[in-house]
């Protein structure tokens, strides 16, 4: 009997101290939000997008996707290993000098005026490395394999809801794109009427799958997400500290490597709005894959998500890439 009492009294320290960890997450993420959504107003750009994506984000896709897990049992953080926050804030430091170097690694490698075909492919086999890899044999010396870190085949009972959360919550990504996306005009503008636009629309869904999906879902949430729960027991502060990890890690692009100009920021954003931008939007996005990942552990719909997520506003440049 005392038995039972001590461990249902646990039982409740760790929800209580989960509860606690997921507020002060949510709070974290919340306040880097506002802050950024301050920096954006001060350096003139509109607010309207980040207030809407807040919403739809923010609010929306979470509650979809939980309604679409509803009665699925909830997945309970693993234990950390010990060291494990070193750990974490190694590969994060590893993660933030490796996006600040690639630039100039693939300028060394490839030349002044690669083949943008070849660059494409160096590209993401160098981040496969740096965001699969790394981490992956970081965790596999401290005794995780990638299985027991998650990369397992999903469990058959999570299909048909994966099913249904790729269709409703996919459609949503598309309109999303469709109708306030700015990468995807030239395909709605009949500007690449005469190119083979539909193959390259459904080619460029499965290279982005791999190029950003498997890149930045294994480590983002099959690693960092999973990790940061285990490190604070709870599901909730995984999903939004690594939610706003991954937003600040989309600055780079915008700021050095002209990714801005796709998202209407110019070609060469100040570091400052890059942060801000990043969090708003993209920092939003990762809550929505956070919270699929921590009720179905269905790491290959997050992969096939993302890359659908990113196949409209990237398929003008992989269509010209690739001369289709």
């Amino acid at each position: 009997m005392e038995e039972t009492k001590g461990s249902e009294s646990s039982e409740r320290g760790e929800r209580r101290s989960a509860g606690r960890a997921g507020r002060v997450s949510l709070l974290i993420l919340a306040g880097a939000w506002l802050v950024s959504l301050v920096v954006l107003a001060a350096a003139g750009r509109p607010v309207e997008e980040p207030i809407s994506l807040l919403v739809v984000f923010g609010g929306a896709l979470p509650g979809v996707a939980l309604l679409i897990c509803r009665g699925m049992p909830p997945i309970r953080p693993s234990r950390a290993i010990t060291g494990e926050r070193a750990l974490i804030v190694g590969l994060g430091l590893f993660i933030t000098i490796f996006l600040a170097v690639k630039g100039p690694i693939l300028a060394a490698l490839l030349g002044a005026s690669p083949d943008p075909r070849v660059h494409e492919v160096v590209n993401t086999l160098i981040k496969l490395a740096a965001f699969v890899g790394v981490p992956l044999a970081a965790y596999s010396l401290r005794g995780k394999s990638p299985r027991r870190l998650g990369l397992t085949r999903p469990a058959s009972n999570t299909a048909p809801r994966s099913l249904v959360a790729f269709g409703i919550i996919g459609a949503f990504f598309l309109a999303i794109q469709l109708l306030f996306g700015r990468g995807a005009r030239p395909l709605l503008d009949g500007s690449l009427a005469h190119r083979h636009w539909v193959l390259g629309l459904v080619l460029c869904f499965f290279w982005m799958s791999v190029e950003a999906g498997v890149v930045e879902e294994v480590f983002f949430r099959v690693i960092l997400q999973s990790r940061l729960a285990a490190v604070t027991r709870s599901q909730a502060a995984g999903v939004f500290l690594s939610a706003l990890v991954f937003g600040l890690a989309h600055a780079p692009g915008l700021w050095l490597r002209g990714a801005g100009a796709i998202e209407g920021l110019g070609a060469a954003p100040s570091p400052l709005v890059s942060i801000a931008y990043s969090v708003t939007t993209m920092g939003l996005a990762g809550i929505v894959f956070g919270v699929l990942w921590a009720r179905t552990g269905n790491w290959p719909l997050l992969v096939a998500l993302h890359g659908l997520g990113d196949a409209l506003p990237n398929a003008p440049a992989f269509i010209a890439t690739w001369k289709l």
